[in-house]
């Protein structure tokens, strides 16, 4: 999986946030919902005869992120993919977005509430995506282990 640290640096302001911040969106954020909102999944047949060869690569990306403090929540859109080669050809394709939305406390800041969400939200929707692919290739009649699971870096917090 990608590092997303960088991604969160670009939307968090220059200022940054401090963890007590972040821990007081993290300790009192509810979770309101993790919906997919779309999803492509194409295999090559001609690549299905030689699936052992197949070399795989797995990403996720932040879409978007946007906190409301009038609602108080902070909501994102997440893509998750993985790519499957075998040699040149794309052999296995499958990318899906999920929506979710987090409700804040009120005295959540805008930097804490978009860093908890891109690094908590992340985490929380990727088990869907894991779900899906593995549906996914199971009715395609592919023979593949589970997706691994991702890892996070830690946030850099305001000097």
């Amino acid at each position: 999986m990608t590092d997303i640290s960088t991604e969160i640096a670009k939307e968090t302001s220059k200022n940054g946030f401090s963890g007590a911040e972040y821990n007081a969106v993290a300790m009192s954020a509810r979770l309101e919902g993790i919906n997919l909102l779309s999803n492509s999944f194409i295999v090559d047949p001609d690549c299905l005869t030689s699936q052992l060869k197949w070399k795989l690569s797995y990403g996720r990306k932040v879409l978007m992120c946007h906190f409301s403090r009038e609602e108080q929540t902070v909501t994102a859109i997440l893509r998750y993919h993985v790519t499957a080669k075998h040699g040149r050809k794309k052999a296995l394709n499958c990318v899906a977005d999920y929506g979710i939305f987090y409700h804040t406390p009120d005295n959540a800041t805008q930097e804490a509430a978009i860093g908890f969400c891109h690094n908590v939200g992340t985490f929380a929707a990727y088990p869907y995506f894991r779900a899906l692919f593995a549906q996914l290739v199971g009715e395609a009649g592919i023979n593949m282990p589970p997706l691994p699971s991702i890892a996070s870096t830690a946030h850099i917090p305001a000097k």
